[in-house]
């Protein structure tokens, strides 16, 4: 085979003969390129990001009150086959999903190695009444010391500091979605309704933004006033929250913690998933979508190559009457085509670089 430099040269001016069909193609890669690294990049950032707040704002595994299904097993006999059947019956689940003496099933739950913290929960929906505006709120009654280790409450306030509400027992903490929805400030008085009937009167000590809405949608107040709206008993609550140490072994540790405790646990990732299998599946259809620019640009240089044999039948037969053989003529248009998309996904590697420090760099 000739000399790679002489092929090279010929292959370099056979592209720039036809400048700007080249820089079009070239261009074409290049966004391609460029639309491929941002999308993959701002899809798997979102997700990551998503993630991180939520494994560092929201429970690692949340126990609830609702019971495992137990399970009963009988022997049904085939008298003809004489042979014995198990079967699997459920037994019915008590309807009231309540954790009674909750600092028994605590105390299990810490007896877990990889457990670093607990905290009892008691969930309930009001109607919340602010003025002229009344509409249903969801409120969480909490032990603020142990579930600030677990949600960061501190953290995130913006008006107002979360010590407040452990030491106002009438105090109401809520996240910024919530306070808009009603128009509420540091100090004013809102009024629940139970569904027992009941009227219970807060007052706002405390703002916070995590940047979720479905958590800064919520409101929070101490343990016991929410026992008291949900006619709960001072033993009873509605769920168990808890962090682990390692964040690997959370599934492990909720299907220890069922096991144990016989109430279902589910980790963040199985409360989370629906969002999840969403992010999931809008990244698929970018993905998609990038694969038919890409599929594009390829068929610009699939021109470029075919557009260069037809029109250089003249070239080749030269370079044929010059000694070169089919297999040296060929690779000048391989390597043509190579050169156009290497150069192409270098400058689409660039501006991709380029597009993720800008879309970063948004607040």
């Amino acid at each position: 085979m000739r000399l790679n430099y002489q092929i090279l040269n010929i292959a370099l001016r056979q592209l720039t003969s036809r400048k700007r069909q080249t820089l079009l193609t070239i261009s074409g890669i290049g966004v391609g390129v460029m639309v491929l690294i941002s999308a993959v990049s701002l899809m798997d950032g979102l997700l990551s990001s998503f993630i991180d707040k939520i494994v560092n704002i929201a429970p690692h595994v949340v126990v609830s009150g609702e019971k495992m299904t137990s399970l009963v097993s009988d022997t049904l006999w085939q008298a003809e086959k004489g042979t014995a059947i198990n079967l699997i019956k459920n037994v019915e689940r008590q309807d009231e999903e309540i954790i009674k003496n909750y600092k028994r099933v605590e105390a299990l739950i810490k007896s877990d190695a990889q457990v670093s913290v607990t905290s009892p929960v008691v969930n309930v929906t009001v109607i919340a009444k602010f003025g002229t505006i009344t509409q249903p709120l969801e409120i969480f009654g909490i032990n603020p010391r142990s579930q600030d280790e677990i949600v960061k409450f501190s953290q995130n306030m913006t008006q107002g500091r979360f010590t407040e509400l452990e030491k106002t027992p009438d105090g109401l903490m809520l996240g910024t979605t919530a306070a808009k929805d009603f128009g509420l400030r540091l100090g004013d008085k809102l009024q629940f309704v139970s569904n027992l009937g009941k009227t219970f009167q807060v007052r706002v000590v405390g703002i916070y933004s995590t940047g979720i809405n479905d958590i800064d949608n919520n409101a929070y107040v101490n343990l016991r006033v929410a026992q008291n709206i949900a006619g709960y008993r001072p033993d009873e609550v509605s769920q168990i929250y808890l962090r682990v140490n390692d964040l690997k072994r959370d599934y492990a540790v909720a299907r220890t913690i069922e096991k144990e405790t016989n109430y279902k646990s589910k980790t963040w990732e199985e409360i989370s998933s629906s969002v999840i299998s969403l992010y999931k599946m809008i990244s698929m259809m970018v993905y998609f979508l990038v694969f038919f620019v890409i599929l594009v640009a390829g068929f610009g240089v699939a021109n470029v190559l075919i557009t260069n044999v037809l029109e250089k039948y003249r070239d080749i037969a030269i370079l044929k009457s010059i000694g070169y053989k089919k297999k040296e003529i060929t690779v000048i248009y391989i390597l043509q085509g190579t050169l156009v998309a290497i150069i192409g996904a270098a400058i689409g590697c660039l501006l991709g670089y380029i597009l993720i420090l800008i879309m970063g760099s948004i607040q």
